[in-house]
């Protein structure tokens, strides 16, 4: 995947997707950025047309601390699986194994990212073998087998699975993703801040909405299971408007990547941009710890949400989905 390049020649870059960081006014250590189309540069400034809609923001030549070019994702295969590779750390499942390149994984049923095995590579034996161990390995757990599949490493396994009378695949996800930089300026002036803590408190265990009932005893165990993992929530006069979780986690790579999951708005403080707003909170935490880049999941069918993404900057990177032996 190409990496977005920072050029302080911007001429060149005029009709081409980019970040501007620019100090605010006024403010001799603020600075924000604007993501869109560079329509114009002059000596004097810079005019963006943001990608999330609005008026065009001129940028005084003098502010403006780096330009980025943010080009079009050109995924490959080791993309992916570099990908998948910190994901799986910054969601660790309580118990795993690894069988070649399959990684088994088991959390007492607690969601499907933590009770699935994900092929990455070869997994070292016939695939029928390769699969009837993976069936033996989650029922001897009390677990139903399960692969969470990346899509352009996966091609092989489907025809196996059918042939052994797994169900189709259900669950398509988009992982979708964007550099820091650009996430950090969703962060929506006026609203209360954001706060990350080491552990979720009870209001945010209570806003988390686990898509499988009432969370299980060891949910929090799994929660805080990675090495660096924050907690974020936006509150406002004793209320919770907004939660997410967040994990940083290396790549084989050696990029350094955020893991957004768990973004839950009130109900109630819909429509008012907490949702970009906290992530953007967590990718200000990540970035003191080193984190270049974010990703996170977004449901097929979620086709708002990925639009939403979208418009702040996030690209899609690769699908994945699960199959299930019922």
């Amino acid at each position: 995947m190409r990496q977005p390049s920072t050029n302080q020649n911007t001429s060149d870059l005029v009709g081409r997707r980019v970040v501007v960081r620019y100090r605010l006014h006024g403010d001799e250590f603020g600075a924000t950025d604007v993501l869109g189309v560079l329509v114009s540069r002059t000596d004097d400034e810079l005019r963006v047309r943001p990608s999330r809609g609005g008026d065009v923001v001129a940028v005084p030549a003098a502010d403006v601390v780096v330009v980025k070019e943010i080009p079009e994702l050109t995924v490959t295969r080791r993309d992916v699986r570099d990908l998948e590779a910190a994901a799986l750390l910054g969601w660790r499942a309580l118990e795993t194994e690894w069988q070649g390149g399959w990684l088994l994984r088991a959390s007492g049923g607690f969601t499907g990212r933590g009770n699935s095995c994900l092929p990455l590579g070869d997994p070292g034996r016939p695939l029928a073998d390769a699969v009837a161990r993976v069936e033996d390995w989650y029922r001897a757990r009390g677990l139903v087998p399960a692969f969470q599949v990346p899509e352009s490493l996966g091609r092989a396994l489907g025809p196996v699975l059918d042939a052994r009378g797994w169900p189709a695949l259900e669950d398509r996800t988009f992982v979708m993703v964007a550099p820091v930089p650009v996430v950090r300026g969703s962060e929506r002036a006026g609203l209360p801040p954001v706060r990350v803590d080491d552990r979720p408190d009870d209001a945010w265990l209570a806003g988390y909405h686990y898509r499988g009932g009432e969370l299980p005893a060891h949910a929090v165990s799994v929660l805080v299971n990675a090495d660096s993992v924050g907690f974020a929530s936006v509150d406002d006069d004793g209320a919770r408007l907004a939660i997410a979780r967040g994990a940083v986690s290396d790549a084989p790579s050696g990029r350094r990547w955020l893991g957004v999951t768990a973004v839950e708005v009130a109900p109630e403080a819909r429509r008012r941009g907490l949702g970009g707003h906290i992530v953007a909170g967590l990718a200000e935490w990540a970035g003191r710890l080193g984190a270049t880049d974010v990703y996170l999941q977004v449901a097929e069918p979620n086709a708002p949400a990925r639009a939403t993404y979208r418009k702040a900057g996030f690209a899609e990177h690769h699908a994945y989905h699960y199959r299930r032996l019922r």
